[in-house]
């Protein structure tokens, strides 16, 4: 039997014409955009930091982060604030919502249908067309990890969503971990086979659909 053929890396293209090289395979482990001549990836624009961002693949992924930028890395016209998934054809920018970089798997994932569905009129949530009777708390915890799909949520953002305060690890750290647990039982007891959100250890939480 013959061995499957390796997959090709992802692709970053330029959209803009003053971006040089147009494109950019993504052979290595990780990559710095940035002002800087020392980044892999140099966006010589005037918004842009000197260490900007950064794309580290895990595994089949590729995950962006913005390094503390003085104007913010945006995701599809989204500023983001925490590592991000990157999905083919997410648009990125640096420094301002304008497409820079259109990132392009070589094999992306089809994803289905969503099994979770936000009805905003009625303020509820579905799974596979089922309500999920949720308190009010755990409901702004869910509408967080929704609004940032494919996101890291950090566990001090979370713990402003569920409680409406800052985040003091001493008294909040096993308050949260059983808010999460609480949200992840009741999404499996309208679809047992649900596993929508993923712990990302000592950072926070991610929604999957």
């Amino acid at each position: 039997m013959e061995s499957p053929a390796p997959i090709p890396p992802a692709r970053l293209v330029a959209l803009q014409a003053e971006l040089e090289p147009k494109v950019h395979l993504l052979k290595e482990d990780s990559y710095i955009l940035g002002r800087f001549p020392s980044c892999q990836i140099i966006i010589p624009l005037p918004l842009v930091s000197r260490y900007h961002a950064k794309i580290e693949r895990d595994g089949p992924r590729y995950l962006l982060s913005d390094m503390g930028s003085a104007n913010g890395t945006f995701v599809n016209g989204r500023l983001i604030h925490s590592l991000h998934t990157l999905k083919d054809k997410d648009r990125i920018g640096l420094g301002s919502p304008k497409d820079l970089l259109c990132f392009l798997d070589p094999d992306p994932t089809l994803v289905p249908h969503s099994r979770l569905t936000y009805d905003k009129q009625r303020m509820v949530f579905l799974v596979q067309g089922q309500p999920l009777d949720l308190p009010k708390s755990q409901l702004q915890l869910l509408l967080h990890l929704y609004e940032n799909i494919g996101s890291v949520c950090s566990r001090e953002s979370c713990a402003l969503a569920l409680w409406g305060r800052a985040y003091n690890r001493d008294i909040d750290a096993d308050a949260l971990d059983k808010a999460v647990s609480s949200l992840r039982r009741q999404l499996r007891e309208v679809a047992p086979e649900a596993d929508l959100i993923e712990t990302v250890r000592g950072i926070g939480y991610m929604l999957k659909l």
